[in-house]
């Protein structure tokens, strides 16, 4: 599905993002998006783009081939400008560490020096919509040294729907927001995994966003679902901080406890399994 004028998706449009616009555009946050890197010469995304470095030793480099990087990037990101789609928080930066490969894979090392760079590289927030079944401690240390130099990382919980523990890593780890997916109707995406580590829901079924060379395309998965939130914290934090740098959430663990607070709960009543702590509710995140 390509767009061919400017389109507000439907997550946008129910989650009411464009009146939050009116106080904040994500103006000043760097949003680091590890991925299989981005369409350098995107309309929608070249204006966004701070930084991109290649990990992979890929012979495109940066330049996104595979898709899924760009898509993930224009939900954070993409411009207002009369064309294709706008992303949640229009005004922030992206920084683009390509960590998997053309072919949408990548290795242990080459995420550590992309999650390293992005840090170094001041990231606000790392947004990673990568996953695997197995824990990886190298990954996990260098998620936890940016969260110590005080980033905050989002991190997808994975398509292994609908059986129970299914959540990948780095979803997995305690430190870490796990994003889970909801469809048209606020239900949870059939794909999505469930699990306790689960923190919060948001759109990423039939989510139409950038792709590669100039293009758009509609696609699904809790690697929509992050973005979204990534936007959303960078929305909330260039509010926070131009207001005399307060911001309601200091660090890692207090985000995580304020998306828990301002989430619609969902499902059985409570933080469940399913929807985490519920749904996220942007408005309320923002207001602190």
């Amino acid at each position: 599905m390509l767009a061919t004028a400017e389109t507000i998706d439907w997550g946008l449009k129910l989650f009411n993002i464009p009146p939050l616009w009116l106080e904040t555009k994500g103006e000043g946050i760097k949003v680091a998006i590890l991925d299989t890197g981005i369409a350098l010469e995107h309309p929608d995304l070249r204006p966004a783009l701070l930084e991109a470095r290649d990990f992979t030793r890929s012979p495109s480099g940066p330049n996104d081939i595979q898709g899924h990087g760009t898509h993930v990037a224009g939900i954070v990101a993409a411009r207002r400008n009369a064309h294709g789609i706008v992303g949640v928080a229009p005004m922030s930066r992206i920084i683009a560490a390509k960590v998997l490969n053309d072919e949408g894979s990548g290795s242990s090392e080459d995420i550590v020096a992309g999650i390293r760079w992005a840090t170094e590289a001041g990231a606000d927030i790392l947004s990673l919509s990568l996953g695997s079944p197995a824990p990886d401690g190298d990954i996990h240390l260098a998620l936890v040294s940016a969260i110590n130099q005080g980033r905050f990382v989002i991190t997808a919980a994975g398509n292994e729907g609908p059986d129970l523990d299914t959540v990948g890593y780095p979803a997995g780890y305690p430190e870490m927001v796990a994003v889970g997916s909801v469809d048209r109707r606020q239900r949870l995406s059939r794909f999505s995994s469930r699990g306790r580590q689960v923190d919060v829901v948001a759109p990423g079924d039939e989510i139409t966003s950038c792709y590669p060379p100039r293009g758009f395309a509609t696609l699904s998965g809790t690697s929509m679902a992050t973005p979204f939130v990534s936007g959303v914290v960078a929305l909330m934090l260039a509010k926070h901080r131009r207001h005399g740098g307060k911001t309601p959430v200091r660090n890692q663990r207090d985000l995580i406890e304020h998306l828990c607070k301002t989430s619609t709960d969902a499902g059985p009543a409570g933080a469940d399994p399913l929807y985490g702590c519920g749904i996220l509710d942007p408005a309320k995140l923002i207001k602190g």
